[in-house]
């Protein structure tokens, strides 16, 4: 089987000011179920051009499969001086046997440890707008890797779960150092 092309995804929103242009690959998420916990987990997504650090708080981006073949990609950017999620600009894709499914919203919530570092995070995805969204939990595995090159980088390896099935993926933060 030929790997998939990564997916474009595109932020867009008010508080934002511009788009900004992501690339997500599916291959790369599935790897990472093949790997042993603790080790070292690879980022599934690719930012295209630059983040206006003096306009941004944060970009955080979640990848994750399933064991029932579902997965999904969400990126939020939290505008400087935004209070809450509510404020976010987000794109997210969840798809069931490779195929995307419609979402209408998507809100990620961020649970952090003593240390400030990310420990769960759930995820609320709307696919119409009287009916309750579908939830996505997750819980840090291991060490959180910490990097970047001008930028400082969190990347956490995290167990999933959506409606009983099971999952692998990450959760990464991005901001100004």
């Amino acid at each position: 089987m030929t790997p998939a092309e990564p997916v474009p995804i595109t932020l867009e929103g008010p508080d934002i000011g511009v788009s900004l242009r992501l690339a997500w690959d599916r291959s790369a998420a599935e790897s990472l179920a093949m790997t042993e916990a603790g080790g070292a987990a690879e980022s599934p997504w690719l930012v295209e051009g630059e983040l206006d650090w003096q306009a941004t708080e944060g970009l955080r981006l979640v990848s994750a499969v399933f064991e029932d073949g579902r997965a999904l990609a969400l990126a939020a950017l939290r505008p400087r001086g935004a209070p809450g999620h509510d404020r976010d600009a987000t794109a997210c894709r969840l798809e069931e046997s490779g195929e995307p499914l419609g979402l209408i919203d998507a809100l990620l919530s961020t649970e952090y440890d003593a240390n400030g570092l990310p420990r769960r995070i759930g995820v609320e995805l709307w696919t119409e707008a009287d009916a309750p969204p579908a939830r996505v939990a997750a819980d840090r595995e291991g060490d959180v890797q910490l990097g970047g090159s001008g930028i400082h980088r969190e990347l956490a390896r995290m167990s999933f779960r959506l409606e009983g099935s099971g999952g692998i993926g990450t959760y990464e933060l991005l901001r100004a150092k």
